[in-house]
């Protein structure tokens, strides 16, 4: 109980320098449910908003954690963290189908030849109608995937099967907080990979 009141006291004297300084780099905490059921990625200031109120604590046995700097010292930020009540979240969609959207989730690899796709570059990342536009496809999830130029061109209006072509993996709608989650460095995914396949 002391040692929660000693860091209570300890956040809150660091509080004012630490949420507001315009220098510190962004760090990504993975916010759990109490089911440790991911809910998002979240920005270092609304997780140490929520450990400061109580309202969540450091996942058990994660040691991963970052050193942010203050004019009192350095607190330890978990780069994972769990609520402490369950929040029942309703059922979501995955998001738009957006150009943007469909690239990360197919990772920024051609779903033909699997070329990895530049992520900056509009001119090299293309989006190919798995069934053609001019025959009715539409542009939903299940009919969109990533492709490099080449492959694009190669297919042209034509099904994968006419152009003899296969695709790596079937289009699908993305889960939930998938996109989001999908843009981690390898770093941060293995920092993770308890709660992220």
């Amino acid at each position: 109980m002391k040692q929660s009141k000693k860091l209570r006291k300890d956040m809150l004297h660091s509080i004012e320098d630490l949420l507001w300084r315009e220098s510190m780099p962004k760090r990504a905490v993975l916010l759990l449910n109490a089911s440790e059921e991911v809910l998002s990625v979240i920005d270092w200031k609304k997780a140490f908003n929520l450990l400061y109120n109580g309202k969540a604590r450091a996942a058990h046995g994660h040691d991963h954690h970052y050193d942010i700097q203050s004019a009192t010292g350095t607190f330890r930020l978990p780069s994972a963290i769990v609520l402490v009540q369950y929040t029942y979240i309703p059922f979501r969609t995955a998001g738009k189908c957006t150009r943007k959207n469909v690239l990360r989730r197919d990772n920024y690899e051609c779903q033909y030849c699997g070329v990895k796709l530049p992520t900056l570059s509009k001119i090299k990342t293309t989006i190919d109608h798995v069934f053609p536009r001019s025959r009715g496809g539409d542009g939903g999830w299940t009919n969109l995937v990533a492709a490099c130029q080449k492959c694009n061109l190669h297919k042209g209006n034509k099904t994968p099967k006419e152009a003899g072509m296969r695709l790596r993996r079937k289009p699908q709608v993305p889960r939930n907080g998938f996109l989001h989650i999908r843009v981690l460095d390898e770093e941060m995914r293995e920092v993770w990979s308890r709660w992220i396949s």
